[in-house]
């Protein structure tokens, strides 16, 4: 092997800690939105770890105008989107979401009873179309500022503020319908 090849490897491999870190603080922010787009956590999963490899390996072309977190939330946006138009997608079966959430043997049944509330309303959540779906996932879910999922998903603030309102009117109308109750309160 050329000496210059094994001291970028030697690099490389210093620089597992960064990748480690990212995978740490924001893994599960990163499969939750992969999840929200292709509703399969085995896919969601695959698209994290794809991720986390193209960040890693392009981390020279971060240009420190977001968070990283914001960077590997765009990186992700995007990659479940380039899922979705491909073939595979549109021959996979969608799984329930059991294994992002499972109840656990000690809940109460108030607990329980919240829960199924909670699952529902994301539920309908994800029954929204892809625009609001994405905006009200990343602000509620992810906890993003208006700010952040604007960069995330390359749209302007107002954009994101438009979607999140229409997205809140269409999740209040979907609920209504079902007969469940809706609280309109805004987080920030």
């Amino acid at each position: 092997m050329p000496k210059a090849r094994r001291a970028s490897d030697d690099e490389a491999f210093q620089d597992l800690p960064r990748l480690e870190e990212w995978m740490d603080a924001y893994g599960s922010d990163v499969i939750h939105l992969a999840y929200s787009y292709v509703h399969n956590y085995h896919r969601a999963e695959d698209i994290a770890q794809d991720v986390f490899l193209r960040a890693w390996r392009n981390w020279e072309s971060f240009q420190g105008n977001s968070s990283v977190k914001t960077w590997l939330l765009s990186i992700t946006a995007n990659r479940a989107k380039d899922y979705l138009r491909s073939w595979s997608a549109k021959h996979e079966v969608a799984d329930d979401g059991d294994a992002l959430a499972a109840i656990s043997v000690s809940d109460t049944a108030t607990e329980v009873a919240v829960k199924l509330d909670r699952d529902e309303l994301w539920q309908t959540v994800h029954r929204l179309p892809e625009k609001y779906r994405e905006v009200v996932i990343l602000y509620y879910e992810r906890e993003l500022s208006s700010q952040e999922v604007a960069e995330v998903l390359g749209i302007t603030e107002q954009a994101v503020r438009t979607r999140l309102h229409r997205g809140r009117q269409l999740l209040k109308r979907a609920l209504s319908e079902e007969g469940m109750g809706f609280h309109d309160e805004s987080r920030r």
